[in-house]
Protein backbone atom coordinates (compact mmCIF):
# COMPACT_ATOMS: atom_id res chain seq x y z
CA UNK A 1 0.00 0.00 0.00
CA UNK A 2 1.48 3.30 -1.01
CA UNK A 3 0.52 6.68 0.64
CA UNK A 4 0.83 10.22 -1.43
CA UNK A 5 4.27 10.71 -0.79
CA UNK A 6 5.22 7.30 -2.20
CA UNK A 7 6.08 6.20 1.11
CA UNK A 8 5.12 2.46 1.35
CA UNK A 9 3.85 0.21 4.25
CA UNK A 10 1.94 -2.51 4.65
CA UNK A 11 -0.64 -3.80 7.14
CA UNK A 12 -0.93 -6.78 9.07
CA UNK A 13 -1.96 -9.20 11.63
CA UNK A 14 -0.33 -8.10 15.32
CA UNK A 15 2.46 -10.77 16.77
CA UNK A 16 3.52 -10.89 19.76
CA UNK A 17 7.28 -9.79 18.80
CA UNK A 18 5.66 -6.76 17.88
CA UNK A 19 4.57 -5.43 20.93
CA UNK A 20 7.54 -3.65 22.36
CA UNK A 21 7.64 -1.53 19.78
CA UNK A 22 3.47 -1.12 20.13
CA UNK A 23 3.99 -0.46 23.49
CA UNK A 24 7.23 2.76 22.94
CA UNK A 25 4.58 3.82 19.96
CA UNK A 26 1.49 3.69 23.14
CA UNK A 27 4.27 5.59 25.48
CA UNK A 28 4.45 8.49 22.91
CA UNK A 29 0.96 8.79 22.90
CA UNK A 30 0.91 8.74 27.05
CA UNK A 31 3.62 11.52 26.49
CA UNK A 32 0.71 13.67 24.93
CA UNK A 33 -1.41 13.78 27.80
CA UNK A 34 -4.43 14.10 25.07
CA UNK A 35 -4.23 10.25 24.16
CA UNK A 36 -5.75 8.17 27.12
CA UNK A 37 -6.33 8.70 30.88
CA UNK A 38 -4.03 5.67 30.86
CA UNK A 39 -0.72 6.50 32.48
CA UNK A 40 1.02 3.45 31.96
CA UNK A 41 1.25 1.00 28.87
CA UNK A 42 -0.66 -2.44 29.39
CA UNK A 43 2.01 -5.73 29.86
CA UNK A 44 1.55 -8.30 26.58
CA UNK A 45 -0.42 -10.56 28.60
CA UNK A 46 -3.06 -7.25 29.83
CA UNK A 47 -3.26 -6.29 26.31
CA UNK A 48 -3.92 -9.49 25.30
CA UNK A 49 -6.75 -10.08 28.03
CA UNK A 50 -8.29 -6.71 27.05
CA UNK A 51 -8.41 -6.22 23.48
CA UNK A 52 -10.42 -8.72 20.56
CA UNK A 53 -6.89 -10.12 18.98
CA UNK A 54 -8.40 -10.63 15.61
CA UNK A 55 -8.97 -7.26 15.65
CA UNK A 56 -5.02 -5.93 15.92
CA UNK A 57 -3.30 -5.18 13.20
CA UNK A 58 0.62 -3.32 12.53
CA UNK A 59 1.39 -1.17 9.69
CA UNK A 60 5.04 -2.00 8.86
CA UNK A 61 7.23 -1.01 6.66
CA UNK A 62 7.29 -2.00 3.14
CA UNK A 63 10.43 -4.22 2.86
CA UNK A 64 11.15 -3.97 6.86
CA UNK A 65 8.33 -6.46 8.30
CA UNK A 66 9.83 -5.70 11.99
CA UNK A 67 9.21 -1.69 11.91
CA UNK A 68 6.47 -1.09 13.51
CA UNK A 69 4.68 2.70 12.42
CA UNK A 70 1.60 2.43 14.22
CA UNK A 71 -1.55 -0.44 15.42
CA UNK A 72 -4.85 -0.58 16.09
CA UNK A 73 -7.12 -2.79 17.86
CA UNK A 74 -10.65 -2.97 19.40
CA UNK A 75 -11.78 -4.12 22.87
CA UNK A 76 -15.36 -4.60 24.23
CA UNK A 77 -16.97 -1.70 25.58
CA UNK A 78 -18.91 -3.81 28.13
CA UNK A 79 -18.88 -7.50 29.42
CA UNK A 80 -22.51 -7.95 29.11
CA UNK A 81 -23.48 -10.40 26.20
CA UNK A 82 -26.15 -7.50 25.25
CA UNK A 83 -23.33 -4.88 24.07
CA UNK A 84 -21.20 -8.33 21.93
CA UNK A 85 -21.46 -6.20 18.85
CA UNK A 86 -20.08 -2.41 20.43
CA UNK A 87 -16.39 -2.22 20.45
CA UNK A 88 -13.94 1.13 21.48
CA UNK A 89 -11.52 1.75 19.33
CA UNK A 90 -7.03 2.33 19.85
CA UNK A 91 -4.93 3.69 17.32
CA UNK A 92 -1.66 4.72 17.54
CA UNK A 93 0.78 6.20 15.10
CA UNK A 94 4.37 6.59 15.70
CA UNK A 95 5.56 10.20 15.37
CA UNK A 96 7.79 9.73 12.35
CA UNK A 97 4.86 7.69 10.27
CA UNK A 98 2.25 10.88 10.58
CA UNK A 99 1.22 12.16 7.42
CA UNK A 100 1.88 9.04 5.62
CA UNK A 101 -1.63 7.62 5.59
CA UNK A 102 -0.82 5.02 8.09
CA UNK A 103 -3.92 5.57 10.19
CA UNK A 104 -6.47 6.14 7.71
CA UNK A 105 -5.42 2.81 6.18
CA UNK A 106 -5.40 1.16 9.96
CA UNK A 107 -8.86 2.72 11.16
CA UNK A 108 -9.84 1.37 8.11
CA UNK A 109 -9.02 -1.87 8.47
CA UNK A 110 -10.55 -1.97 11.83
CA UNK A 111 -13.52 -1.11 10.60
CA UNK A 112 -13.38 -4.15 7.95
CA UNK A 113 -12.38 -6.34 10.36
CA UNK A 114 -15.47 -5.03 13.03
CA UNK A 115 -18.01 -5.65 10.39
CA UNK A 116 -16.25 -9.12 9.38
CA UNK A 117 -16.55 -9.85 13.19
CA UNK A 118 -20.15 -9.27 13.41
CA UNK A 119 -19.89 -5.82 15.84
CA UNK A 120 -22.37 -3.00 14.93
CA UNK A 121 -20.90 0.06 16.44
CA UNK A 122 -17.33 1.37 16.64
CA UNK A 123 -17.11 4.06 19.65
CA UNK A 124 -14.18 6.37 19.76
CA UNK A 125 -13.71 8.53 22.92
CA UNK A 126 -11.15 11.51 22.12
CA UNK A 127 -10.48 14.65 24.56
CA UNK A 128 -11.64 17.66 22.56
CA UNK A 129 -7.60 18.68 22.31
CA UNK A 130 -7.08 15.90 20.16
CA UNK A 131 -8.06 17.29 16.87
CA UNK A 132 -5.81 14.79 14.44
CA UNK A 133 -7.60 11.76 16.07
CA UNK A 134 -11.04 13.49 16.06
CA UNK A 135 -10.70 14.80 12.29
CA UNK A 136 -9.57 10.99 11.35
CA UNK A 137 -12.68 9.04 12.85
CA UNK A 138 -14.85 12.06 11.00
CA UNK A 139 -13.03 11.56 7.56
CA UNK A 140 -14.01 7.83 7.90
CA UNK A 141 -17.53 8.12 9.23
CA UNK A 142 -17.62 8.79 12.84
CA UNK A 143 -20.43 10.95 14.16
CA UNK A 144 -19.85 12.86 17.60
CA UNK A 145 -22.52 11.56 19.83
CA UNK A 146 -21.90 13.40 22.89
CA UNK A 147 -19.28 15.12 25.48
CA UNK A 148 -18.73 14.26 28.95
CA UNK A 149 -17.90 17.35 30.83
CA UNK A 150 -16.66 18.40 34.04
CA UNK A 151 -19.17 21.20 33.79
CA UNK A 152 -22.21 18.60 33.50
CA UNK A 153 -20.57 16.52 36.01
CA UNK A 154 -20.29 14.03 34.05
CA UNK A 155 -16.74 13.88 33.46
CA UNK A 156 -15.29 10.38 32.27
CA UNK A 157 -12.41 11.02 34.76
CA UNK A 158 -9.37 12.20 36.24
CA UNK A 159 -5.81 12.40 34.45
CA UNK A 160 -3.04 13.80 36.25
CA UNK A 161 -5.11 16.01 38.56
CA UNK A 162 -7.49 17.07 36.29
CA UNK A 163 -10.75 16.46 35.34
CA UNK A 164 -10.91 16.09 31.47
CA UNK A 165 -13.70 15.93 29.08
CA UNK A 166 -14.17 12.93 26.45
CA UNK A 167 -15.69 12.98 23.25
CA UNK A 168 -17.58 10.18 22.13
CA UNK A 169 -17.88 9.37 18.41
CA UNK A 170 -19.85 6.50 16.72
CA UNK A 171 -19.52 4.36 13.64
CA UNK A 172 -22.72 2.54 13.13
CA UNK A 173 -21.82 -0.42 11.12
CA UNK A 174 -24.15 -2.43 9.25
CA UNK A 175 -25.94 -4.56 11.15
CA UNK A 176 -25.24 -8.68 10.66
CA UNK A 177 -27.38 -10.22 9.17
CA UNK A 178 -28.92 -7.24 7.00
Amino acid sequence: MADNNGQDFVLRPFRSADYPQMKAIYEHGLDTGHATYETKALTLEQFHNSKIMASVFVAVESGDDSKVLGWVSAAPISSRSVFHGVVEDSIYIHPDARGRGVAGALLDKLIEVCQELHKWAIHAWIFPENTGSAGLHESRGFVKVGTFSHLAKMTYGELAGQWRDTDVYELLLPKPGA
